[in-house]
């Protein structure tokens, strides 16, 4: 049997917690008080949890080429998966009425959290055209986080929400871009060809050193080196999850977490 720590990390299940972060940095670049945050903080965890359980129980040809470890992952646990992605998007929808009673333009704020659900939907399609995957997950994550301190916070939208929203973008796109890097064999193969397919391993990582570098300089400018601090602590976390999730691969591979394969 697997151990839950590989299902936490080979699923990136822990990008729901690096999403805390970003919520806490996007408050505090607003000038929003955390505690104002409150229950706020869990509606990204929830729908980057659900998100990505299920983009990982949907396996697609190239998941099972470039993830075969992964793939079995999910299919020996593909009903206990689906149940705890049930009861998240149950727990997402509760918080977010509870957030938004009493609030004008509820309904519309509403509508506004289904946005993601679209997003996922239409993602297996989005796949087929270079950049696009990455421009889908970086504008969903960006909204996500935004959206997250404004339905949880007095503070009303804005043009002063645009920087953030930036920063984020530029932050998540080149984030999955170099995430694309990994997968260019199994991509390719099934005519899936990423942004990082066609620019190469190296041009694709300077390509992400520039815009997160980028990114940084953003919340810099929006909220001083308080914030900066915040966010280069978000990508060092990110930096070693996805370390240790290749430390996890590598015992995998040398037999020590105990697997058993069917």
């Amino acid at each position: 049997m697997w151990p839950l720590s590989y299902l936490f990390f080979k699923l990136n299940l822990w990008l729901c917690l690096t999403a805390v972060v970003m919520v806490a940095a996007s408050a505090v670049a607003l000038s929003i008080p955390l505690q104002s945050v409150g229950s706020g903080f869990l509606l990204a965890p929830l729908l980057f949890y659900i998100i990505y359980v299920e983009d990982r129980r949907s396996v697609s040809d190239e998941d099972r080429i470039n993830n075969p470890h992964r793939t079995r992952l999910v299919e020996r646990y593909h009903d206990p998966l689906f149940a705890t992605e049930f009861l998240a998007v149950v727990a997402y929808e509760l918080l977010l009425v509870v957030q938004l009673a009493g609030t004008p333009g509820a309904v519309g704020y509403l509508l506004l959290g289904q946005l993601p659900f679209v997003v996922l939907a239409l993602y297996g399609s989005l796949k087929r055209y270079p950049t696009f995957d990455s421009l889908a997950v970086g504008g969903t994550w960006a909204f996500m986080i935004v959206f997250s301190v404004v339905v949880s916070t007095p503070i009303e939208p804005s043009t002063d929400l645009l920087p953030v929203f930036g920063g984020w973008f530029l932050i998540v796109f080149a984030g999955v871009e170099s995430r694309n890097t990994l997968d260019l064999d199994g991509d390719t193969a099934v005519d899936k060809t990423t942004l990082a397919g066609y620019l190469g391993t190296r041009a694709t990582l300077r390509m992400e050193t520039v815009l997160k570098a980028t990114a940084v300089g953003i919340f810099w400018a929006v909220g001083g080196i308080p914030v900066a601090g915040i966010v280069l602590g978000h990508l060092l976390s990110v930096r070693l999850f996805r370390t240790i999730t290749q430390c996890q691969d590598d015992r995998f591979e040398r037999g020590d977490l105990g697997q058993t394969v069917e």
